[in-house]
């Protein structure tokens, strides 16, 4: 049975920035995506359980073309701090697709706002 927990009041969840969060025995990374829908995700690595907390939130280095680099996607990539897996926020897919027998995703948890709160549920 799902348990809701009132984890931060609104304004404290920003975009670009990783709020962990204390949920029992586990710790849950939230943040505001730049769309400005809260995101709560498992805040271990599923690599090799990493602590997500220390890595960062960033975007996508792109090249359309030759000698071209542009950032696209800002605020909706999380980076392990480890070894630099990056996961897209939005769904918790790899934000580069691993071959077959080495997929792994973030684990999302239910978010929402309520009353100036954020609340999860696990």
């Amino acid at each position: 049975m799902p348990r809701e927990h009132d984890i931060a009041a609104s304004e404290e969840i920003t975009v670009g920035k990783m709020h962990p969060v204390a949920v029992g025995r586990s710790t849950i990374v939230v943040t505001r995506l730049p769309c400005g829908s809260i995101r709560a995700v498992s805040g271990r690595c599923p690599h090799m359980g990493a602590k997500l907390q220390f890595g960062c939130i960033t975007g996508m280095a792109e090249g359309p073309e030759r000698d071209r680099i542009e950032m696209t996607r800002a605020g909706e990539v999380l980076r392990c701090p480890w070894h630099g897996f990056e996961f897209d926020l939005r769904t918790g897919e790899p934000a580069v697709p691993a071959p077959e027998a080495q997929a792994m995703r973030l684990r999302l948890y239910d978010a929402e706002e309520r009353n100036g709160r954020v609340f999860v549920r696990t």
